[in-house]
């Protein structure tokens, strides 16, 4: 009660009812008040609208009693209640901004997975150069990014002597990306038929799948922390140009 009495006392003064003045402390605790009882109402509703429709009542007798349009409009109510109500596990559902983000991350993805399909044939072309250079992992594993990471790990120390060379996994990674593609293109894995989309479709996502793969492993050679080509030059201009084109497709897909 003496919450409410508070809470009436600073909206009549705010209206120039009482005097003096609200404080500014007052003023926000009263606004942290309606934000807590908006939700408590809120979470009330959507017990009560759900425990009415358990009781076999109808939306359009819901809807009459909420004082909304119609049935339509008080399922989409109890909709957006349960949207932002706690799950019973103590999260929140996401919200408005985060599902928009979602989606655009969605149409990003399969635009970078088409444009990959787009340029298979170059991705391929550049993969394979980069995979066949024999001492791939030896440049990577002298690279700066390398000897950044093995003093993070052990600081002033030296690596113990018994210790294995510690190598980066991406260029391991490259070659059975491209041996995993020349096994798709030679004997293309059993398609499987789940009614809904045909064989054209599946293989296409499939190949997609191997070449999107191919081209962010392709990204590391990009960045010459990663490995040093400055001896290869054509290898080198081919992975930055490919590396540079698809981040320009991406960079318009964001628009």
């Amino acid at each position: 009660m003496d919450v409410a009495r508070n809470y009436d006392r600073i909206c009549r003064r705010a209206e120039g009812l009482l005097h003096p003045d609200a404080t500014e402390a007052e003023v926000l605790a009263a606004l942290l008040g309606i934000r807590m009882l908006r939700e408590k109402l809120e979470h009330d509703e959507l017990k009560l609208t759900t425990l009415a429709r358990t009781k076999k009542i109808t939306w359009a007798r819901i809807a009459q009693w909420q004082e909304l349009s119609g049935r339509q409009a008080s399922e989409r109510r109890h909709l957006q209640l349960q949207r932002a109500s706690t799950r019973p596990d103590g999260t929140a559902p996401a919200t408005q901004h985060e599902r928009v983000e979602y989606a655009r991350g969605l149409r990003r993805r399969r635009a970078e997975r088409q444009w990959a399909l787009d340029h298979a044939t170059r991705i391929r072309r550049v993969a394979a150069q980069l995979a066949a250079v024999s001492d791939l992992q030896e440049r990577v594993d002298s690279s700066h990014e390398a000897r950044i990471i093995r003093a993070l790990r052990h600081g002033d120390e030296s690596p113990p002597q018994q210790a294995q060379p510690e190598s980066l996994v991406w260029p391991k990674a490259l070659r059975e990306c491209v041996a995993e593609d020349e096994r798709f293109r030679r004997m293309p894995p059993p398609l499987v038929d789940d009614g809904l989309n045909d064989a054209d479709w599946q293989r296409r996502q499939q190949e997609a799948d191997i070449v999107h793969r191919l081209l962010g492993l392709i990204g590391y050679a990009a960045n010459v922390r990663n490995i040093e080509l400055s001896d290869l030059p054509d290898l080198a201009d081919a992975v930055f140009d490919l590396y540079n084109d698809a981040q320009q497709a991406e960079a318009r897909n964001r628009r």
